[in-house]
């Protein structure tokens, strides 16, 4: 998860899903404020966002990728969830591509501010995922592959 409105749209789908699952949440490691908004309990899994500050260079982007690339590998080895959700944070590519090289089935929700094209992730991982889902009627028309799935807010 990341900050501000992806993670309140997470939280809106918790919600929805309710406590009948078992919730991993994977929040950037210097994020301290996310992980007192879970009410519904989880295990935290601390992964490096891509940039932890604006000024940080593409090199360091691409470590802090690779390294949660690797990281997520490990906690999706180990846990094994059966499936992973998100809603759009940069965190969420090489998530995904953990989930996916071992078979863990992948669901991503466009964010809702994204009402006339993909974001960044949402282009990245267009066609990679099991169910890919935008929350306004007419960025599903125009994106193949994705469906109409209505506001998480």
């Amino acid at each position: 998860m990341g900050r501000g409105g992806h993670t309140a749209q997470t939280f809106a789908l918790v919600d929805l899903l309710g406590p009948d699952f078992e919730y991993l949440y994977f929040i950037g490691v210097l994020d301290q404020l996310t992980p007192k908004k879970i009410k519904i309990p989880g295990r935290v899994l601390p992964v490096l966002p891509p940039r932890l500050l604006p000024q940080d260079s593409k090199i360091m982007s691409v470590v802090r990728t690779v390294v949660t690339l690797f990281l997520s590998f490990m906690y999706l080895f180990v846990l094994r969830p059966a499936v992973v959700v998100s809603c759009g944070t940069g965190l969420t590519v090489p998530i995904f591509y953990a989930a996916r090289s071992l078979g863990v089935k992948t669901v991503f929700i466009e964010s809702m501010s994204r009402v006339t094209e993909l974001s960044i992730t949402g282009r990245l991982l267009l066609g990679k995922t099991d169910l890919f889902v935008v929350q306004w009627p007419e960025l599903a028309k125009k994106t193949p592959g994705a469906i109409y799935g209505g506001q998480l807010l």
